[in-house]
């Protein structure tokens, strides 16, 4: 059995506008949030917003645009940006990537999602109501907070807010 490899889909930079970019592909136009790569080893993400006419898309940067200059050769990566889900990811810190920032062992059996996915039907959203323990008894007394629910914290300066926010990630 033969193995081949599909050819890449490469566009050169027409021009850089702070994190905006134009890219001019010949071949065929990358779709709508797909995750395109260049600079050394890949590393200036663009992902693309606008297909500006038969030739040319329009991207934002999620990465610093430093070296990025008219003529450099792009890549289409074949897909959108995608997010480690699942278990495997609980209690984990990854970048906007999805790269393990912990300094962790990389999780194993994790799925990947599209960031661009729709959220999940009302229907499906779980309704069971969860308390959220701080480990700061005055707060889990008095002012008990919901598991996944918003809270706001307000206050001047120097009265403690971020004391208090250090010390519920700690606990």
């Amino acid at each position: 059995m033969e193995h081949t490899t599909i050819p890449s889909n490469l566009g050169a930079v027409v021009s850089v506008r702070g994190s905006v970019v134009d890219i001019r592909f010949d071949d065929h136009l990358p779709p709508i949030y797909s995750l395109l790569r260049t600079g050394q080893e890949g590393r200036i993400a663009i992902e693309v917003l606008a297909q500006l006419d038969a030739h040319r898309v329009r991207g934002i940067a999620l990465t610093p645009t430093q070296g990025l200059a008219r003529g450099m050769v792009v890549e289409d990566t074949g897909g959108p940006l995608m997010a480690p889900v699942g278990k495997g990811i609980l209690s984990r810190m990854f970048d906007v990537f999805g790269n393990s920032i912990d300094r962790e062992p990389t999780p194993t059996e994790i799925q990947y999602r599209t960031v661009h996915r729709a959220p999940p039907d009302l229907s499906r959203r779980s309704t069971k109501s969860e308390i959220f323990e701080t480990g700061i008894k005055i707060i889990d007394v008095l002012l008990p907070l919901e598991r996944g629910g918003k809270a706001g914290l307000f206050g001047g300066a120097g009265v403690g807010k971020t004391v208090l926010l250090t010390e519920m990630i700690h606990n």
